[in-house]
């Protein structure tokens, strides 16, 4: 796994302090990785791959398959979702303390997903 650290790591042009500081991890832990003293914990492959969202995980784990997913596809189909799921702005009655009806409208819309991330669109 170290070599396709290694891989990743010049594909991205960073350096070893550079994934050390993008990781939240000490510079010692990615020499000792990258050197083959240690290997890679879960913790340490997990904030690999949250970090660098394009890599493949099926990759970096065993060597199967591209180093990188396709993320421009990915994201024009995120952009795509996201304009079909445009909801324009609606005037609601909202009933106030009072009694009386003040016509309002919506500005924000909030989607919570159970994997913990959200998406939010304004109008």
């Amino acid at each position: 796994m170290k070599d396709r650290i290694k891989k990743y790591m010049e594909h991205k042009n960073i350096s070893a302090g550079e994934l050390a500081s993008l990781l939240d991890v000490q510079r010692s832990n990615i020499s000792h990785i990258l050197n083959g003293r240690n290997m890679p914990g879960a913790a340490f492959i997990e904030k690999f791959l949250i970090s660098f969202p394009d890599l493949n995980a099926r990759w970096l784990l065993t060597g199967v398959g591209e180093m990188t997913s396709d993320t421009e596809t990915s994201v024009k189909q995120e952009k795509l979702q996201q304009d079909e799921a445009f909801v324009p702005p609606v005037k609601m009655p909202v009933h106030n303390l009072i009694g009386g009806k003040v016509e309002k409208s919506i500005d924000k819309v909030v989607l919570l997903f159970t994997d913990g991330t959200f998406t939010d669109y304004k109008k």
